[in-house]
Formats: structure tokens, C-alpha cells, sequence
């Protein structure tokens, strides 16, 4: 970017207060809804409980074998998973690097300009991320790494429930975002195309019977909006989500896309922001019950470049 304009841009501090308002506010409402039902499941969990033991004479050390079983499984499952699916070395470097060169054959290269036109922004100066964690006694775990000189984000959650799934919730949402950026010379109006690319691996396993209440769920998404003054809408691309009360799937998540922004009125000389989320979240209640977004160490998500489409 140019030397001249970079001092322009929004500080670092400044998009990171902004990067995190979406992702708290959702975080403090779900755990909001959490405990507003939480005496009732106590309750229900209670009277669950009495039915097991007294009318269908499940004595509870039974029941706490069970949940035992039911997590040693899971441990299993995960690492079979994981042994099967996760990349082990930096396989896809070569397809990438191709690809670059094809899109540096693309209109412009540059990320400011007077001219309608499409201008692409190869080249995100900054990024943030975090994960947010309920945990009801079961395992929790969630990173949110990147690498701006690759253009890449690593989020990974994982969760695994425990008890009977009436009265335990474990959760994570991690969250990842790379900010772009491109300089209009006149007043217009921009939207921006995002192209990503993803290479990782899901995990979904629980199984629910009459007695309990088990479930898993995972939910994968894309996000972009725009920033001059004000910030626009978010677009978001739903791109991979499962659920379920009894269901045992793993697989790969490798594929790549593309989706525009909102659009915005923009004013001359004054940088517009992109910013490109992406969010991993993942829920499980009951012993064994497992689920897993895992996009770190050799796999990923890529944002190879973000388009700016000025008039």
C-alpha cells in the first residue's frame, strides 16, 4: 500500500474494539439464555433422574459408567479422526502459489484508484481473533491463529458433553478476521468480493437415547462488511453445518468460493475497510456427545485477495 497513505488507515486498537463487539455481544446473549434456562433443566434433570432409578431401576453408578464409556469413546473416535483427516504437511502450497500467479494476471494490482474499475487488495495489514467458551464440565477447546504474508486463519473448536445432556452445555465459537483495504481518489460506491479457499476437517458424533438428552453441532461461516465512517451489514456464506441427536460423520472440508459484500456510498480520499470473518462454532450436551471444526497447523482457511468493485 502506499507509504504515503498507510498512516491513514484505522489503527490496529481501533479494529480490534471493533472486531470483538459482534462475537462478545453473541457470547453474552448466549450465556443470557443459558442461565435463564438453568433451573428449569436442573429440574427436569431431577425428575429424569428419579424416573431412571425408581421405575426403570438404572442405579446411578450404572448411569455414571455409562457417561465414562460413552467419553472413552469419544476420546477414541476424536483420535481416529484426527489421525485419518488432518493434513501433515503444507501439501496444498504448491496449488496455492499457483494460483496466486494466475490472479496477479487479474485488471489491477493495486488498492487505490480514481477510475471505476475492480481493484484487488492482495495483501490483508491486519488481523484479530479469539475464542469464547461455555463449559458445563465436558472439554472445551478453541485457538484463532493467523498469518497475514499467507493470507491464511487457522480457527479450530472443539467441544465434548458430558452427563446426560439435559443439564450440561459445552460450547466454543472461535473467531477469526483479516482486515483489507482499498484508497477511492473520488466519491463512488464500492462493494467487495471475497474469494476464499478451505482446507480442514469436521468431527460429529453423539448418540441419544430416551433417557437423555444428547446432541452435536457444527457450524461453519464467512462473513464480510465494509467500513468508510460507518460500518455496512454483515453478508455472511454459510459454509458447512451439521447437527444431530444420533449421528456419527467425519470428513474433510476442502473447497473454495466467492460472495460480495454489501454495497456502500464512499467519499473520496479516505481508506475503505474490509473486514473477513470467519466463525467456528460448535455444540455438544451429553457424555460422549462430540464436536469439531479444526482448520490449524497444515490445514486453513485462505483469503487469497479481496476485490473492491469501485463506480
Amino acid at each position: 500500500k502506499d507509504l504515503k497513505m498507510i498512516d491513514q488507515l484505522p489503527t490496529k486498537e481501533w479494529l480490534d474494539d471493533h472486531a470483538q463487539q459482534e462475537p462478545e455481544q453473541e457470547f453474552v446473549e448466549h450465556e443470557v439464555a443459558i442461565e435463564n434456562t438453568k433451573e428449569d433443566r436442573r429440574k427436569n434433570q431431577e425428575e429424569l433422574q428419579d424416573v431412571i432409578t425408581s421405575i426403570v431401576n438404572i442405579k446411578p453408578e450404572a448411569l455414571e459408567k455409562e457417561h465414562k464409556d460413552a467419553n472413552e469413546k469419544a476420546h477414541i473416535l476424536t483420535e481416529e479422526a484426527e489421525k485419518a483427516l488432518a493434513t501433515t504437511s503444507d501439501i496444498f502450497d504448491t496449488e496455492i502459489n499457483t494460483q496466486l500467479m494466475l490472479d496477479s494476471n487479474l485488471v489491477a494490482l493495486t488498492t487505490g484508484g480514481a477510475a471505476s474499475g475492480r481493484y484487488y487488495d492482495y495483501h490483508p495489514y491486519h488481523g484479530w481473533g479469539k475464542s469464547y467458551i461455555h463449559n458445563e464440565g465436558g472439554v472445551t477447546r478453541g485457538s484463532s491463529g493467523f498469518n497475514l504474508a499467507a493470507n491464511k486463519m487457522f480457527p479450530y473448536a472443539r467441544a465434548r458433553g458430558d452427563g446426560s445432556g439435559i443439564s450440561d452445555d459445552n460450547d466454543v465459537t472461535t473467531s477469526v478476521k483479516l482486515y483489507f483495504a482499498f484508497f477511492p481518489k473520488n466519491i463512488g460506491h464500492i462493494r467487495a468480493l471475497v474469494s476464499y479457499t478451505t482446507r480442514g476437517w469436521y468431527q460429529i458424533y453423539s448418540n441419544d437415547k430416551w433417557y437423555n438428552s444428547k446432541e452435536a453441532l457444527i457450524d461453519l461461516e464467512i462473513g464480510v462488511r465494509l467500513y468508510q465512517n460507518v460500518w455496512t451489514g454483515s453478508r455472511k456464506k454459510d459454509v458447512f453445518s451439521l447437527h444431530g441427536d444420533n449421528i456419527n460423520r467425519k470428513g474433510r472440508i476442502d473447497g473454495s468460493g466467492n460472495f460480495f459484500s454489501e454495497s456502500m456510498a464512499v467519499g473520496a480520499n479516505k481508506w475503505v475497510i474490509a473486514e473477513v470473518s470467519v466463525r467456528a462454532h460448535v455444540e455438544t450436551e451429553g457424555s460422549g456427545s462430540t464436536a469439531q471444526l479444526n482448520f490449524k497447523s497444515h490445514d486453513f482457511i485462505r483469503i487469497p485477495y479481496v476485490r473492491f468493485d469501485f463506480s
